[in-house]
């Protein structure tokens, strides 16, 4: 099956674009219209489609499609892939943890960073530093677990030239790999950015085994959050899905055509 990949043109405002094409997808059904869920970059995002489709209303009652964020780290707005994958893919996303909240995690990685002494100077590391330095933690492992990357392998990434320049910060570094995984199971919870992970791969596994009878239009996202590619590759080759990307280019060659 051929992916169904769009764009909009430059110059073009983008979610006015996508809110047109909704509305005729809809065929002024407002149950249908109802029905189509479209994905979106982040909660800004949402709210500015929402703010389109009501410049297209013009002051009429109307409902509005499903609107859902991809890119946020906010697990309730994500529990949609979390309820779909139990509806349509025999309930695997429901055996996926809560996320730990952020403050919850920071508090506790600042507890790792002061019981580490002699890791930043020899009285080890004062409170508000350590506070400090956690929220840089967790940080880093949102970027590390966006990016489907284990902390076990950050030492082979190291050049070897850069080595003892990396030194200092492998050892730091290794208290999230020796103690943290250890804690999130004591709390009964995972990392944000591995609890979207998850959820995305099971909304990507639900429809893909499933394909949903309604319309899916994945709209804005560039995918470069790995988790968000592959569910963007599921999106464009579902029988009534689409993804429509910002700006395009049409006459772009062939290898880079294979690579979208």
């Amino acid at each position: 099956m051929t992916p169904a990949v769009y764009t909009v043109p430059p110059g073009t405002p983008f979610v006015d674009a996508i809110a047109a094409g909704a509305l005729d997808m809809a065929g002024g059904d407002p149950l249908a219209l109802s029905r189509i869920l479209i994905l979106l970059p982040t909660r800004r995002s949402v709210r500015a489609m929402q703010e389109a489709f009501l410049r297209r209303s013009e002051d009429r009652a109307l409902l509005l499609p499903r609107l859902q964020p991809l890119g946020d780290l906010d697990p309730d707005e994500l529990g949609f892939a979390e309820a779909e994958a139990w509806e349509e893919g025999g309930g695997r996303g429901l055996d996926i943890p809560p996320a730990i909240a952020p403050l919850r995690r920071q508090l506790l990685l600042a507890g790792l960073l002061r019981a580490a002494p002699g890791l930043v100077g020899s009285d080890g590391v004062a409170a508000d530093q350590a506070v400090r330095l956690a929220g840089e933690l967790a940080r880093f492992l949102d970027q590390v677990q966006t990016e489907g990357l284990a902390l076990d392998r950050l030492d082979t990434l190291v050049p070897e030239n850069l080595a003892e320049h990396w030194q200092k910060s492998l050892d730091f570094l290794a208290i999230l790999r020796e103690h943290w995984p250890r804690i999130l199971t004591e709390e009964g919870c995972i990392d944000p950015a591995v609890r979207r992970n998850l959820l995305l791969q099971a909304q990507a596994e639900a429809w893909r085994a499933r394909p949903p009878e309604h319309p899916v239009i994945a709209a804005g996202s560039t995918g470069s959050i790995p988790a968000t590619a592959r569910l963007l590759a599921v999106v464009a080759r579902l029988p009534r899905g689409a993804v429509v990307l910002p700006g395009l280019d049409r006459d772009a060659d062939e290898a880079t055509w294979n690579a979208i």
